[in-house]
């Protein structure tokens, strides 16, 4: 396969990661106005543990550094996407 189409590869798998934060962005909010409007914390430490502790599994399962899927996940879960 040429480089032109290996690039092409990537820069369709990097679109696809941007509509898929963008997707998670819109369903984090929802959560967020469904806690505010029933008085949930918005902050819930226990699941965001169990979420990285799966999702680093994972990663790891399919092998992908660690450290650098923790360091993607600091910037993902619990951060507000939307500007």
């Amino acid at each position: 396969m040429s480089l032109e189409k290996l690039r092409g590869q990537l820069d369709e798998l990097d679109a696809e990661l941007v509509r898929l934060l963008a997707r998670r962005a819109g369903v984090v909010e929802e959560i967020w106005a469904w806690k505010q409007a029933n008085g949930v914390a918005r902050l819930d430490a226990a699941r965001e543990a169990e979420l990285r502790d799966r999702l680093l599994a994972q990663a790891e399962s399919l092998g992908l550094a660690r450290e650098a899927i923790s360091a993607i996940l600091d910037h993902v879960v619990g951060v507000p996407l939307r500007g």
